[in-house]
C-alpha cells in the first residue's frame, strides 16, 4: 500500500486507551502511527500494536528508516543518539530542535548540543516559531539518558575502573562498538 494511503489509514484508526500521553501502552508497543510506517512491506495491514513481537520487529524497522533520514555527515556516537531521540520524539520535532541549535550558534550535528534544546520545544517562545510546533522536548533527553545508563550497565565489568553504572554522561562511545 503507498505511503500516502497508510498515512490515512491510521489518521482514521484512533490509538487504543493507554497509559502514555500517545496512547502507547508498553515502551515496547509502537504508536498508531509509527506502526503504520513500521508495516512489513507487501502486507496489507499495519502491524498488531499489541503483539510483542510484532511491535519489537516493527520498532527495530522503524529505527532503522529514522536512523536514514539523517545526513551521512553526523558521526557516531551522535547519530545514534539523535536516531534514538527522534524515535521518541519523532524526526520532525527532532529537525525543530536542530534547527534551533543551529540557530543559536552550536552544532546542529552533536548529541549534546541538540540534548541541550530540546526542552526548549515546550517554551511557546521556541515551539510558535518551530515548523511543527509544541513538543514535550524533556522526553526524548530523559529516554536517551535511560538508555545509555542501561548501557552502561550492561557493559560494566566488575573491578573495572572507570564511572559507575549510573554516571551519566551524552558523550559516551558508541553503542556495540
Amino acid at each position: 500500500m503507498p505511503p500516502a494511503r497508510w498515512r490515512d489509514w491510521c489518521s482514521s484508526h484512533p490509538a487504543t486507551r493507554g497509559a502514555s500521553s500517545t496512547r502507547n501502552r508498553a515502551s515496547s508497543r509502537l504508536t498508531s502511527a509509527t506502526a503504520c510506517l513500521a508495516t512489513d512491506p507487501g502486507s496489507s495491514r499495519p502491524r498488531d500494536r499489541g503483539n510483542p513481537e510484532q511491535s519489537i520487529f516493527g520498532g527495530a524497522r522503524y529505527l532503522a528508516q529514522v536512523r536514514a533520514m539523517f545526513p551521512e555527515r553526523i558521526s557516531e556516537p551522535d547519530r545514534t543518539w539523535l536516531t534514538i531521540a527522534a524515535y521518541n520524539v519523532g524526526f520532525g520535532h527532532l529537525e525543530d530542535a536542530r534547527v534551533i541549535t543551529q540557530a543559536l550558534g552550536k552544532n546542529p550535528d552533536s548529541w549534546t548540543e541538540v540534548r541541550a534544546r530540546l526542552p526548549l520545544l515546550a517554551q511557546e517562545r521556541w515551539y510558535s516559531r518551530a515548523r511543527r510546533g509544541y513538543a514535550r522536548g524533556w522526553e526524548p533527553v530523559q529516554y536517551v539518558d535511560r538508555i545509555q545508563r542501561w548501557l552502561r550497565l550492561l557493559e560494566w565489568q566488575p573491578g573495572e575502573a572507570g564511572p559507575a553504572p549510573g554516571a551519566a554522561t551524552a558523550s559516551r562511545a558508541t553503542p556495540g562498538a
